[in-house]
């Protein structure tokens, strides 16, 4: 095994993948810190949180999700280019490890790559 691949460093993969795990963490201790103070001041005692919290039953109740379908497509749109990027990263790090293994493989000595210049690629 060649030394080169033992020590592959990619400073953008390295970058991408510290943002993503900063930004989920984030994003899940934000939502989860709102959905608490939401509750726990819709738990309230008082009278007019009351009525808020029949307010935002009544509304939930009523919610017509034809209304919606545009949000909806924009989300199942952005999780379509989601997937494509996912899939395209994929792809480069197969063609990255194809062509370090070709790169091994064309280590050969030069006599017997001399032998073969000329001939017809075999695929």
């Amino acid at each position: 095994m060649p030394w080169s691949s033992l020590f592959k460093f990619d400073p953008f993969d390295t970058f991408r993948w510290a943002v993503g795990w900063v930004v989920t963490v984030y994003a899940t201790v934000i939502t989860v810190q709102s959905l608490y103070g939401w509750y726990v001041w819709l738990a309230g005692e008082d009278r007019y949180i009351g009525l808020v919290r029949r307010y935002l039953i009544v509304h939930g109740l009523r919610l017509r999700f034809k209304s919606f379908w545009g949000d909806a497509i924009i989300t199942a749109l952005l999780c379509v280019a989601f997937l494509i990027m996912w899939r395209a990263h994929r792809v480069v790090y197969a063609m990255d490890d194809a062509l370090d293994r070709a790169a091994v493989q064309d280590r050969t000595p030069v006599t017997s790559r001399s032998a073969h210049v000329g001939q017809p690629a075999k695929f």
